[in-house]
């Protein structure tokens, strides 16, 4: 993970505007990252700032170019969240008003986070991104935060809490996308095994609660486990092997992504029960979409767009120029059918297991030879 963070940003780098990283950062990863830059006029924004639904007017908050961005992020501890970070730098590189954008690296530590959010609050950024860390100890912070400057949040929700606008993942209908792919590959009967992220965060919250929403149709689906496996192939396949010891049928693999998944399948298959797995499910993470194509696994993809990191940034363009932004920026699910999927492979590029969403991201941004 963290000789990943390194490529990418050594990649897209070639000097102009600026990236820090707080005490406590991950090793080697976060002080690349800190120390590459990218001219704003070389880029063209990846998105626009939608006008639907509630809308917040900003005219209060307009300012005078150049701005500072501040990003709170709960961590690079797995590969999207190191692609969601290239998405907002290689956003906030076609936007010349940006002087430079501030990283903050809480790696998945609340405390960590409160004190980033405070610290680049003293170092005056116009506008402030926050990817909590937790679904309801933020809140406080964020408050605070946000009567001083914008504050967007960005992917993970939180519970409470005053803010500008959400740029969101639609993390309860992917969670009901994936268990109504289950419940029908399964003719509504059957054993599984649900495999989550990081307990308590925001994704993993509303996966699930979509999951359960779906399941509650499904009385003869029986749940026989939820694991957290911290989005960490490792664990995910140290879970999956207690799971079948402890569990002579397993019908289905109903997970939040494919990160843990490709661990899972190495469990599955040393114990010689791939052909007993009816149904997985998974994300657009690229080692776990070449392994659905490779075996031509029952999987069922949906998208977890890292475009949301470029949306927080045009959030942040559009608040600091004063135009109205939705309360709400709520990203569409994408679901990859199995027909689709081999055109969404990755050049067999050194660390491209690690993809994500690679076909929407500059090249530039990318491991060279992409």
């Amino acid at each position: 993970m963290v000789a990943l963070a390194v490529v990418l940003s050594a990649c897209g780098a070639t000097g102009g505007g600026s990236s820090d990283t707080t005490e406590g950062g991950s090793e080697g990863g976060s002080e690349a990252l800190a120390d590459e830059t990218t001219p704003a006029s070389a880029e063209k924004p990846l998105t626009t700032v939608p006008e639907e639904g509630e809308m917040v007017e900003t005219t209060d908050y307009k300012a005078e170019p150049p701005w500072t961005i501040g990003y709170a992020d709960s961590s690079l501890s797995n590969s999207w969240r190191v692609f969601a970070w290239q998405y907002m730098q290689a956003e906030a590189a076609a936007h010349p008003q940006i002087g430079e954008v501030i990283h903050a690296n809480a790696n998945d530590s609340t405390p960590k986070q409160v004190s980033d959010i405070e610290n680049l609050l003293s170092r005056n950024v116009n506008c402030l991104i926050v990817a909590p860390t937790s679904a309801t100890a933020l809140a406080p912070a964020i408050t605070a935060a946000s009567k001083q400057v914008p504050v967007v949040i960005n992917e993970r929700a939180v519970e409470g809490g005053e803010y500008t606008t959400f740029a969101s993942l639609e993390a309860v209908e992917m969670g009901e996308i994936q268990a109504e792919a289950v419940a029908k590959a399964l003719n509504g009967k059957g054993k599984i095994v649900i495999l989550e992220g990081v307990e308590g965060t925001g994704p993993v919250i509303e996966t699930l609660e979509g999951m359960e929403n779906v399941l509650a149709n499904y009385p003869e689906i029986e749940v026989l486990a939820t694991e957290y496996t911290e989005w960490s192939r490792d664990k995910g396949k140290q879970d999956m092997e207690n799971l079948l010891q402890a569990n002579p049928e397993i019908d289905a693999v109903l997970s939040d992504s494919g990160l843990q998944n490709v661990g899972a399948f190495e469990a599955v298959k040393q114990a010689g029960r791939t052909a007993e797995i009816k149904a997985w499910t998974g994300d657009t993470v690229q080692g776990w979409l070449r392994i659905v194509h490779k075996e031509n696994l029952p999987g069922v993809i949906v998208d977890r767009p890292t475009i949301v990191g470029a949306e927080a940034v045009a959030t942040c363009v559009a608040i600091l120029e004063g135009k109205p932004v939705p309360k709400k920026w709520a990203t569409p699910n994408k679901v990859i059918q199995p027909s689709e999927i081999a055109k969404y492979i990755a050049p067999n590029e050194p660390g491209s297991e690690e993809w994500w969403d690679w076909w929407d991201l500059p090249k530039k941004w990318l491991p060279s030879g992409a």
